[in-house]
């Protein structure tokens, strides 16, 4: 802190025009928050006087950029709003006033339009729960959606740095409001509709149509290829204005990106649902006929890629579903899966991480997001398909391809039947959410968290791709090794008797420590120090595998992610890293099971055991606090991301669950409002939420609890 009012000092001595927002940042960061807002006002009083313009001037929402720019100026004043806004000093009206002269003093500044946006949400928000009458009629009539709408728009051409918070954000605000036009107009003889409501709404939504379509041909179009699966799980609203516009936005990120945006838009036009499946088909005839743009990055036709693009997956769902014999492991693409080889080449890109995932500019300002290509020219393209397919020996066979891309390598594609992987792939965009948290926030990088993630490609509503990882071991196959090689017997006869005579009564619950875990000692240590020799390899490997470990449990936690016996629990051969498979039990649906799930996640005696001296303290749970904190700092984004649900269910959603469950979401909106208490630390029953560390240290508690683990079914293996 010394070195810092030192370094401010001297920047006050050279005549720095920042030096004062910086000192004012360190008595606001020593809890001076008096001083430090007092500070800042005068900054921004002698850069306005500097700048000839007024404190006081309500600029309205307009941006007129050719009013002088002050980034100085514009800064003091931004930094002004939030800190008044956090404190509580002054009103609402006043916050917004500040807010709008720190955009109209640098109108080209994504961060001002993003926070003035971002207030007008915290608004929309703070009404959106109450009764209709006690809401204002800004609220109620979409004027504050609209407000949100406008800015968030504003910051796109100027700036990346926000882009996963505010497309997701618009988009919602946009389609919902359109939603409520809709069903309000054919509700017109509904006694409890307010005309002048619903016309103030429609008129809203007419004015967000002609915002959208003048920025949606200015900014580029990878900006909202980012939100792609959630505006193409929204391809079949019933509203027509709102389709035209949101139609327009599709065919120009599949028009710039036909490579990688037309594998989601071709597994819409094989929904099961009618009008989502026509509506697919629509756009696919649309950038057919396209003459400006009918050509793709390596010269390929757009309507040749799209005709190549049907076959392609046409054939790839025929291979997910043709019956393979029960004995086989290995099967022949062409002629047991009836796959044309000529269908290769395709200048579809291979589908995964790598190549669907769109590149942010490293540089977020607005010249550098002008001229950024989101991918690279030479995109990895598919080139053949070897004839050799691996099945594998699990319920429903799903197959190994292996893809050989136009870069010459190798590539892994899991073909999975009989399995709606759109809820993989909303977890992985989550995933990859909490991934640039991890990344931005100082202390995780510090450290080097992170959550792995893998593409998931949808062909279907029931099948898909899922990009192969190699040098996975199964944490069962590693410890039962491990057992084996030390002639210790496991009897799982035995193990069900004793496990049951266990969690018949709390006071039994010594025979699952002193009788079954006596018996196996924890054994995972061992493994590490096999596969990692040299002292200082084994340490790396032992961290890592502690703090993804950690990560992974929180956000696995926050999910409801259940059924995480040994084999959805790999660690990654080279690394010693902690990776998750199977994400068909979420949202807590293993507390439905006839032997309910009573553990947040799988933190078992061999688990602590390859921790270190340690155990769960140290690394693991100052690892576990930090990725809580980051979930709670980004939790508007996340639920965004997860509000897709709502318009995209998944099988889960559609029809009974076997048993009713309390606590256990049954409807998006359900899960929504579960996630969310989590994130904000909630305990089932309690109403007053735990700060990080002690919501951190309750859930451990609750992991190691040796009362929950003998209740768990003995497929999940607690005694491992």
């Amino acid at each position: 802190m010394n070195t810092a009012y030192d370094a401010v000092l001297h920047a006050s001595r050279l005549q720095d025009d920042e030096a004062t927002i910086e000192h004012a940042k360190l008595l606001w960061k020593d809890g001076q928050h008096r001083k430090a807002i007092q500070t800042l006002k005068d900054a921004a009083k002698i850069e306005s006087n500097k700048a000839g313009t007024s404190l006081n001037n309500d600029s309205g929402l307009s941006v007129d950029q050719r009013e002088p720019q002050n980034s100085t100026l514009a800064k003091a004043q931004l930094l002004l709003a939030k800190w008044t806004d956090t404190s509580g000093q002054t009103d609402r009206v006043n916050i917004i006033q500040r807010y709008q002269l720190a955009v109209k003093n640098f109108a080209r500044w994504d961060k001002g339009h993003y926070y003035l946006g971002r207030y007008y949400n915290k608004i929309l928000e703070s009404e959106k729960d109450l009764p209709p009458s006690k809401q204002s009629v800004r609220t109620r009539s979409g004027e504050t959606a609209k407000l949100v709408i406008d800015n968030y728009t504003r910051s796109l051409g100027f700036g990346s740095k926000y882009y996963y918070q505010t497309v997701p954000k618009l988009l919602t605000l946009w389609l919902d409001l359109g939603m409520e036009v809709h069903v309000a107009q054919q509700q017109r003889h509904s006694v409890d509709r307010d005309p002048q409501i619903t016309t103030a709404k429609a008129n809203n939504l007419d004015l967000i149509h002609k915002h959208l379509r003048k920025y949606v041909d200015r900014v580029p179009a990878f900006i909202f290829y980012t939100a792609f699966p959630q505006i193409i799980s929204r391809i079949s609203h019933p509203h027509l204005q709102v389709w035209d516009t949101l139609s327009s936005i599709i065919l120009r990120v599949a028009s710039f990106h036909p490579q990688q945006a037309l594998w989601s838009l071709l597994a819409t036009s094989k929904a099961i649902s009618p009008e989502k499946s026509k509506r697919g088909m629509e756009i696919l005839n649309k950038l057919k006929s396209n003459t400006k743009r009918s050509k793709t990055s390596d010269g390929t036709e757009l309507k040749t890629l799209i005709a190549q693009g049907q076959k392609l997956t046409e054939a790839l769902l025929n291979a997910c579903e043709v019956a393979v014999d029960s004995r086989a492991s290995h099967a022949s693409l062409s002629r047991d899966l009836m796959f044309n080889h000529k269908l290769a080449p395709c200048s579809l890109v291979v589908p995964i991480e790598a190549t669907m995932l769109a590149s942010l500019p490293s540089i977020p300002d607005y010249a550098h997001v002008k001229i950024h290509k989101a991918f690279p020219r030479d995109a990895v393209t598919i080139s053949s398909f070897q004839d050799d397919v691996l099945v594998l020996s699990s319920l429903q066979r799903p197959r190994k391809l292996t893809v050989r891309g136009s870069s010459g390598r190798l590539y892994g594609l899991l073909c999975k039947p009989k399995d709606d992987l759109r809820k993989d792939a909303r977890l992985m965009e989550f995933n990859n959410m909490i991934g640039r948290g991890l990344k931005r926030n100082v202390e995780s990088s510090k450290r080097q968290l992170y959550i792995r993630t893998y593409g998931v490609t949808p062909l279907n509503e029931e099948c898909g791709t899922i990009e192969w990882i190699d040098n996975l071991k199964p944490l069962r196959d590693i410890i039962m090794n491990i057992y084996k090689s030390k002639n210790i017997r496991i009897d799982f006869g035995l193990l069900r008797q004793q496990l049951t005579e266990a969690s018949a009564k709390p006071e039994n619950v010594h025979i699952f420590t002193d009788d079954i875990i006596s018996h196996f000692a924890p054994v995972l240590h061992e493994w590490f120090i096999t596969s990692f020799p040299e002292a200082e390899a084994w340490f790396s490997a032992r961290l890592r595998y502690t703090r993804s470990c950690a990560v992974t449990s929180i956000v696995g936690h926050v999910l409801g992610l259940g059924d995480r016996h040994g084999e959805n629990i790999l660690l990654e051969a080279g690394t010693g890293g902690v990776f998750h498979v199977d994400f068909n039990c979420l949202f807590d649906k293993g507390l439905t099971f006839e032997k309910p799930e009573l553990v947040p996640f799988r933190l078992t005696h061999n688990m602590v055991d390859a921790f270190g001296s340690y155990g769960v303290e140290g690394p693991f749970r100052i690892a576990a606090e930090i990725t809580l904190k980051i979930l709670r700092q980004n939790e508007d984004a996340l639920m965004t991301i997860l509000e897709t649900f709502l318009y995209d269910p998944t099988t889960d959603f559609i029809g009974a669950k076997k048993k009713k469950v309390r606590d256990v979401p049954d409807t998006p909106q359900e899960v929504l409002d579960n996630v969310r208490r989590k994130v904000r630390g909630l305990l089932r029953d309690e109403s007053v939420p735990l700060s990080v560390e002690g919501y951190a240290d309750a859930l451990v508690r609750q992991a190691v609890d040796p009362v929950r683990l003998a209740a768990m079914y003995i497929g999940w293996c607690a005694f491992f």
